[in-house]
């Protein structure tokens, strides 16, 4: 039985803990039109989603400098004063930090000029951002939001509240676009919805929201969040942790990518099976927490290569590019609605 619970929570590791290595040559999105912020943030762009994956890929590595050069290619403009530290500092053990980038460019919208600002936060990379992947109750003090993606989101809207003010821009024409994956993807659903609600830097309307592999991150009340869009994988199983079962969800609309009707049967299987078994031995985060302490250090690569490729950016990128437009469109539409308060589905 012991042999079973490290097996599986193994499993569970190695894949929480996955980082990419990229070719050194990005494939970008078809480059982004100032069009793709005319529309009111509530409105998936499937344009957008495809470029914010882009930049998710690109922000992969030991520095920023890739995402820089794939920014700049788009004509934003970076100030590496505000973000240049964050992925060393990320990488300090007993920190729950994040990699991620700054950039600004301007744009006319309705006849109006805006600053558009991007937020492209790092995937898992390193010893210390994977235990903080795990850091879900160290406290002890079973919290609302996980607490490891909860303390990187709060140390990087620091420096992101210095950096706009350094813009000299009002809120009334600021924009935001607030990417990442996995890791990424779970800091940037809490930024995305901090800003939207708080609306202290631009307006819900003016703040992009795209995230993809995404873990769960918080026990969610109210989610009317329409702007922030979830890509997961039904058969990823990193946007399970931390689990249902223990009340944990994401803030925004979540979307299936593919439709689970066109993922592998195996696979989806594999996936199903490792998470009924979690959840059938870690029942509350108190139990996961416990059982963690004594398996997180055991981090041996016990999966075959290409185990993890339904997490990978390119697998999510390459589901975006063969996505059907119009199906897709519906299907998000649908799910916003559901999020709606009194809204009558009968």
């Amino acid at each position: 039985m012991i042999q079973r619970v490290k097996s599986v929570f193994m499993v569970l590791v190695i894949l929480l803990m996955a980082s990419f290595s990229l070719d050194a040559t990005i494939v970008l999105a078809d480059s982004p039109q100032d069009t793709l912020f005319q529309q009111d943030s509530t409105e998936f762009n499937l344009d957008l989603a495809r470029f914010s994956l882009s930049l998710c890929q690109a922000a992969y590595g030991d520095t920023s400098a890739n995402v820089e050069k794939v920014l700049a290619s788009y004509g934003f403009v970076n100030d590496t004063v505000y973000d240049s530290g964050s992925y060393k500092n990320s990488s300090k053990l007993g920190t729950d930090l994040v990699g991620y980038s700054f950039a600004h460019k301007r744009l006319v919208c309705g006849g109006k000029d805006f600053t558009l600002v991007s937020v492209v936060i790092r995937g898992t990379s390193g010893d210390s951002e994977w235990i903080s992947n795990f850091n879900i109750n160290d406290s002890g003090s079973s919290p609302a939001i996980h607490e490891g993606f909860r303390k990187a989101e709060k140390s990087l809207l620091v420096s992101l509240n210095n950096y706009v003010k350094s813009l000299n821009s009002d809120k009334t024409d600021t924009k935001f676009l607030i990417t990442g994956h996995s890791r990424g993807a779970a800091v940037a659903n809490l930024l995305a919805a901090d800003l939207s609600q708080s609306e202290q830097l631009a307006a819900q309307s003016n703040i992009y929201g795209y995230t993809f592999a995404t873990p769960n991150v918080a026990k969610i009340a109210s989610n009317n969040y329409l702007n922030i869009f979830n890509a997961v994988n039904p058969a990823d199983i990193v946007t399970e942790i931390p689990l249902a079962k223990w009340g944990y969800s994401r803030y925004g609309v979540t979307y299936s990518l593919p439709d689970i009707s066109q993922v592998n049967g195996e696979t989806l299987a594999a996936t199903q099976k490792i998470l009924s078994q979690l959840e059938t031995m870690a029942p509350t985060v108190q139990d996961f927490y416990n059982a963690k302490l004594s398996l997180l250090f055991l981090k041996e690569n016990l999966i075959p290569a290409g185990t993890a490729n339904v997490h990978a950016p390119q697998a999510y990128m390459k589901q975006l590019t063969t996505a059907d437009p119009d199906k897709l469109l519906k299907v998000i539409s649908d799910l916003q609605l559901k999020l709606l308060p009194d809204t009558n589905y009968a």
